[in-house]
């Protein structure tokens, strides 16, 4: 298991995360997602989803938020799952 956060999965390890997928190994990932950095006070990143207000952002994120499930499933054998 890989287990981190969204600002790892996003941002600061986007690229490690990406080599792993493309690798096809046989590896479970479990994304922490806050829509913020939360260990820096709750500053928008990645993942912070459009409009939404967080530090440096008190006007609403102007971009959405980066799609982390389409960008794995488009290695093709990655399954990919959502819960709230």
């Amino acid at each position: 298991w890989i287990v981190g956060g969204d600002g790892w999965a996003y941002d600061i390890g986007a690229g490690g995360l990406d080599h792993v997928l493309a690798t096809g190994r046989n590896v479970n990932v479990l994304v922490l997602d806050t829509e913020v950095y939360s260990n820096t006070g709750g500053k928008m990143s990645k993942s912070t989803p459009l409009g939404a207000v967080a530090k440096f952002a008190a006007a609403g994120k102007t971009v959405p938020k980066k799609d982390l499930a389409l960008q794995a499933i488009s290695y093709g054998s990655v399954y990919v799952a959502k819960v709230a």
